[in-house]
């Protein structure tokens, strides 16, 4: 018969062996479900997408690597139904490994369910408060996340894209890299158009930038100033520099953000091709009177191609019939940013 000492022995086997069981499993399930609401951590590469249906949400798996010099890309969002249909369209085509994002959900709603569990991406939630603009700056501004990037892209959810031509394909014609490029030691803000109403600006729906650039989007220049016009007052806060309170002091800090990276001494760019149609184009725009280029057909009495900038304003009934054959023929034909983009760590 076994010894008391031999029981007791054995027992005392089995009692670690299952401990050690546990722990090992706590730790492969906090592996493999990592959550969105957990810091940036950063994607080598996408090691598979799975979809379910064609709007499911996506189970992303990447391994872990260094952010250096890697874009931060905010994509804000307030519920509505072009919204919806906006923002289902950017997680299946738009997202990728070769950068991180962050998407900043504005009040009430159950869109961030779509948003895809990966090392890449991160989810805020927030009251709808500051429109745009502001909830850039807050999202921004907060334990300095902005200064952990050198490049960034912010977005919301009343545009729909990417779009890219079939013969754009290959590691050149990621969408992020065509918007970041166009920023260089000069131009300091980009954006897919331009706006003529009340005068030249830079509309907001997407702007590119870098370090630079965002250090004035986020903190005003001393004695910097935007002319009062009637949205806003004289030296009313532009760009991300505050909380708007209301649609035309919002209106007012998209109108004066290009003329502050002007007046500090830099310059901006634009997608639409008919901005490069002359050198003084944004000097005279006003006198052509060609106002808000983007509703339905007043783009020179024609409408922007979203293959000239991209993505297309999709909350305006520009041209609905384009926009859902764009829709159906890119998600058939497949080609993602996973695909195209790749990994830039």
């Amino acid at each position: 018969m076994p010894t008391r000492q031999s029981l007791l022995l054995v027992s005392c086997i089995l009692l670690l062996t299952w401990l050690l069981a546990a722990v090992f499993n706590v730790k492969g399930d906090h592996i493999r479900h990592p959550s969105r609401h957990s810091p940036i951590s950063l994607a080598k590469a996408p090691a598979q997408v799975t979809l379910n249906a064609i709007y499911s949400k996506p189970t992303i798996q990447a391994d872990e690597a260094s952010n250096e010099g890697r874009p931060l890309i905010l994509y804000a969002y307030a519920e509505s139904e072009a919204a919806r249909a906006n923002l289902e369209y950017f997680v299946v085509m738009g997202l990728h490994s070769a950068a991180d994002f962050v998407f900043i959900f504005n009040g009430e709603t159950n869109a961030d369910s779509l948003i895809p569990d990966a090392p890449n991406i991160r989810v805020v939630h927030r009251n709808n408060t500051c429109f745009d603009l502001g909830a850039y700056g807050e999202v921004l501004r907060a334990d300095g996340l902005w200064t952990q990037y050198r490049r960034f892209i912010t977005m919301n959810a009343s545009i729909r894209g990417p779009f890219l031509p079939y013969w754009a394909q290959g590691k050149s014609a990621c969408w992020s890299d065509l918007y970041l490029e166009k920023v260089n030691e000069k131009v300091k803000l980009v954006g897919m158009s331009a706006n003529c109403t009340p005068r030249f600006h830079v509309q907001s729906m997407i702007f590119a930038t870098d370090s630079v650039g965002m250090e004035l989007l986020l903190y005003p220049r001393p004695n910097s100033s935007s002319p009062a016009d009637g949205f806003g007052e004289g030296g009313a806060p532009v760009a991300f520099h505050s909380c708007y309170d209301g649609w035309l002091p919002a209106v007012h800090a998209e109108v004066g953000t290009a003329e502050m990276i002007i007046e500090a001494g830099y310059d901006v760019d634009v997608m639409m091709e008919a901005y490069h149609k002359s050198t003084r184009f944004r000097y005279d725009c006003q006198a052509e009177e060609v106002g808000d280029m983007l509703h339905n057909g007043h783009y020179f009495g024609s409408n922007i191609h979203p293959y000239e900038t991209i993505f297309i304003k999709a909350n305006r009934g520009i041209d609905p019939k384009l926009l859902g054959l764009l829709t159906e023929w890119h998600l058939a034909e497949g080609r993602k940013s996973w695909d195209i983009c790749g990994s830039r760590a």
